[in-house]
């Protein structure tokens, strides 16, 4: 069965109304027909209000039976996406999964390549007002470049644009709560650096770009400490 039939059973079984066959299908599915049913349930959701809950906990349903396909987790990169499956991944405990890179979400979302910052007070309020385990073990999670999700987020979010206060309040409140689990390696600071040298943005970092204060903060370097080795490298 193609990713596009698997789908239209999909539909069939929701309009049936076969909560048991439906979560059997999702089941015995394959992880591409996975994958396409998820990205069904997520537009069906964006493109109707009115049902967007009703998609959100049927993905919760489905994520308690067969945990969130690996190749799912570097697709959810933004607020919406990870808004959406929120739900799914608290119930399943599913923030800590790792892709074949290591990945968890938080490495996706925090270090992706677009051009905006990363949701840090959404995250830092689902650990503070929701039970999420796997988020804490996840902001401590190191993929197989050996960074952990903040820190991939020093190394290659390109936007060096100023946070808002809450965010970037939020931000070191994420590093300290990863402080807690593991501290970051002083070599991988001189990695971080590097990986900044390439940016196209580079020529917009200084001694008081928020970027800088995080990574003295994640380091405990002061902030012209940090600008010295970033220009070295």
């Amino acid at each position: 069965m193609g990713q596009q039939e698997s789908v239209i059973k999909l539909v069939e079984l929701i309009k049936h109304q076969d909560a048991q066959a439906l979560v059997e299908f999702y089941q015995q599915s394959n992880n591409s027909d996975n994958i396409a049913q998820l990205k069904y349930l997520y537009q069906q959701a964006q493109s109707d209000q009115s049902l967007y809950q009703f998609f959100q906990d049927l993905v919760s349903t489905l994520f308690e039976k067969k945990p969130i396909p690996k190749p799912l987790i570097a697709g959810i990169n933004d607020l919406d996406k990870l808004t959406f499956f929120t739900p799914a991944l608290s119930a399943s405990e599913g923030f800590d999964q790792q892709n074949e890179h290591g990945n968890t979400i938080l490495h996706a979302l925090l270090g992706h390549s677009h051009p905006t910052p990363p949701p840090f007070n959404y995250i830092r309020s689902l650990m503070l007002f929701e039970r999420n385990e796997s988020l804490a073990k996840a902001l401590a999670c190191k993929n197989n470049q050996q960074l952990m999700p903040m820190e991939c987020y020093l190394a290659y979010n390109p936007c060096f644009d100023t946070l808002p206060a809450h965010e970037l309040t939020a931000a070191l409140a994420l590093l300290e709560a990863q402080i807690k689990q593991q501290n970051s390696q002083a070599s991988t600071l001189v990695q971080i650096c590097k990986h900044l040298k390439k940016s196209a943005n580079f020529a917009k970092l200084d001694s008081n770009n928020h970027r800088i204060l995080l990574l003295g903060a994640a380091f405990e370097y002061a902030n012209e400490e940090v600008m010295t080795l970033v220009g070295s490298q």
